[in-house]
């Protein structure tokens, strides 16, 4: 990782113009690049009001030094922007050491300081100029560009310490070149920058590979997918061969380690599962433009993960979220809102499965990423599935769905101690979710909210099923055991010190039922806890106990960061939690929403038909 100014990489000066003509002449032109834009204005434009998405002013805001920041909101970086700010706490994070002398631990989030060198933003100046065919849109691109490069140089500072982050920021600028490729805007010399940030870019990626790798999660698929990104759409470059067959023998191998044959992925988390998919479907778009696809086995795997996705999802594209979710949104090429998962999963669709979701903003995405969408489009009615393996199950009747987390055989690490957690989703209203991550920071005070007490589960004097020893890293890796009975889906783990956990969620016609029950050697504090987003939601629960207990209401607590969400990363809100806390060494809870419940000694009276309760083993 040498410290060398921008002009020691890449094409050499001597090579001058002659690089940029040839880049022009043998590049792989992206789909993005081959459409007229006059069919394309009208579509973004009818897109962008349906979806409520003001792209014109979102442009405009960039060229004020506004940038969108995790999804949410605008942050002021000036002009030119200060790309090593936190957008978090407003720190300076600016350094002229090298990139392996600084650490990401401490009282700041790093990811904060690394969130708009991603360059999310360049899509929207992309998506701008397809609009209204302005060039300052691409000028703009190219000025920033310049910028951050003259502020970050080659391995120089925080934008360099991660090779994944480095890997993303390349496929954005990688993608934004393309749709620039024939704008006045890109003059030689920006194009040779561009070059050199893709010559840079796969050096510092193999630069600890086998560490990357070693994580066997999206770092790296990631780096994977920038080699091959630099060394398809840079076929110039002296090590553009190697890095293509390396990259992609590389996301060949992680794929078909990393994506169960189900469709599962090795993060247990759905945001991350996005990802997934949204590398993979750039990979195809690469390859196709070259003349080829991804190979047979890694196509079936991103179609299963594609189905995978596509289960958890509701009519309206939110997701049974579950597991970490760092706000990552690779190539947003729509209006859509961040928790609105159709543009990622139609795009796949469209490539692994020749299918089309049913028309809607979300197509933006796929016509711009992928060419012209699929005639087909199936319904988009949700169905049920049933992943034992990865941990997912969704049961569904007509008022909402239920999802369920237990995962039976950790392969990789986990994400979450949330082992048994439900979310119910019923009238259209989420009435328990996943509250999100919050914060990787492990300064931050309500951190990750990774915790067992941050789930819609079960506990035995506070503790979680397994034990937390770093920020990314539970010990021991404690599976689920299934249990399933007819008409509901069961599981159960235990402790060393003898206690059980067991969970069985119920599916009926009008509603859903969680029928709990903990045992174990000694009397202890039991507790079942419901994560909603609204007082008034978790009220709908129906909510019984076999031994005498005490409810309570928590909001905002300050000391456990029980009470709190965060629908986008870096950010908190506060929700509610729904306690009932017992005493003793065998209890059973009986959850109901939609349906009456009464609890007999034997039994679960529900409606009025007994629901049997799961043995005292």
């Amino acid at each position: 990782m040498p410290a060398r100014p921008w002009p020691a990489w890449g094409p050499s000066g001597a090579e001058g113009n002659a690089f940029v003509c040839e880049w022009l002449a043998a590049s792989p032109r992206l789909p993005v690049c081959l459409q007229r834009r006059e069919a394309l204005a009208p579509l973004l434009e009818a897109w962008s009001v349906e979806a409520g998405h003001p792209l014109a002013a979102e442009a405009s805001a960039l060229a004020h030094g506004r940038f969108r920041v995790f999804s949410d909101r605008l942050v002021d970086l000036g002009s030119p922007p200060r790309w090593s700010q936190d957008v978090l706490d407003g720190a300076d994070h600016a350094s002229t050491r090298h990139a392996s002398r600084l650490g990401d631990a401490g009282a700041h989030d790093v990811k904060a300081a690394w969130e708009v060198s991603r360059f999310t933003w360049s899509a929207t100046l992309v998506r701008a100029r397809l609009l209204d065919g302005d060039e300052r849109h691409a000028e703009l691109f190219w000025r920033l560009l310049e910028d951050w490069a003259k502020a970050n140089p080659p391995n120089v500072g925080r934008q360099w310490m991660c090779a994944q982050e480095a890997s993303l920021r390349l496929i954005a600028v990688a993608f934004a070149t393309q749709a620039f490729r024939d704008s006045p805007a890109s003059t030689p010399p920006r194009l040779r920058l561009a070059a050199r940030l893709a010559d840079v870019t796969a050096r510092r990626i193999l630069a600890d590979f086998d560490y990357v790798l070693s994580q066997y999660n999206n770092h790296g698929l990631s780096g994977a997918v920038g080699l091959l990104t630099a060394g398809t759409l840079w076929p110039g470059l002296r090590e553009a061969a190697r890095w293509r067959r390396l990259g992609l023998e590389t996301l060949c191998r992680e794929t078909l380690s990393l994506v169960a044959p189900d469709g599962g992925f090795s993060q247990h988390s759905s945001n991350y599962h996005r990802l997934l998919l949204r590398l993979l479907s750039w990979a195809e778009v690469m390859e196709r433009a070259a003349g080829r696809t991804l190979p047979p086995p890694v196509r079936r795997r991103a179609l299963a993960a594609t189905r995978f996705l596509r289960a958890l999802m509701e009519p309206d594209g939110t997701a049974h979220r579950y597991g970490a979710d760092d706000g990552a949104e690779l190539l947003p090429l729509s209006g859509c809102r961040y928790e609105d998962f159709r543009p990622a999963v139609g795009t796949a669709l469209a490539l692994f499965a020749g299918e089309r979701l049913p028309a809607g903003p979300w197509d933006e995405d796929a016509l711009l990423l992928a060419g012209p969408c699929p005639p087909r489009a199936p319904s988009l009615v949700p169905f049920e599935a049933d992943f034992p393996v990865s941990g997912v199950t969704v049961l569904r009747n007509a008022r909402g769905a239920a999802s369920f987390r237990a995962p039976t055989r950790f392969g990789h690490r986990p994400s979450q101690a949330d082992q048994l957690h439900v979310s119910i989703r019923s009238d259209g209203e989420w009435i328990t979710d996943d509250v999100g991550s919050g914060s990787y920071c492990a300064g931050h005070p309500h951190g990750a909210l990774a915790h067992a007490r941050h789930h819609s589960s079960l506990t035995v004097d506070g503790a979680d099923p397994m034990r937390r020893v770093g920020r990314f890293l539970w010990l021991p890796w404690t599976p689920c055991v299934r249990s399933d009975a007819d008409g509901a889906v069961a599981a159960w783990w235990s402790d060393p010190s003898g206690f059980r956990c067991e969970r069985r969620l119920v599916r009926l016609p009008q509603g859903f039922v969680v029928i709990d029950r903990v045992r174990g050697p000694r009397d202890a504090e039991i507790a079942l806890r419901w994560q909603g987003r609204s007082r008034k939601g978790l009220s709908r629960l129906r909510l019984v106990c076999s031994l005498p207990s005490q409810e309570s209401w928590v909001t905002g607590s300050e000391g456990d960061g029980e009470g709190w969400r965060s629908d986008r990363y870096g950010s908190f809100t506060r929700s509610w939690v729904r306690r009932l806390t017992v005493r003793g060494r065998d209890a059973v809870f009986v959850t109901a929403v939609g349906c009456d419940v009464e609890l007999l000694e034997d039994a679960a009276l529900i409606d009025g038909v007994r629901h049997p309760l799961p043995p005292a083993r």
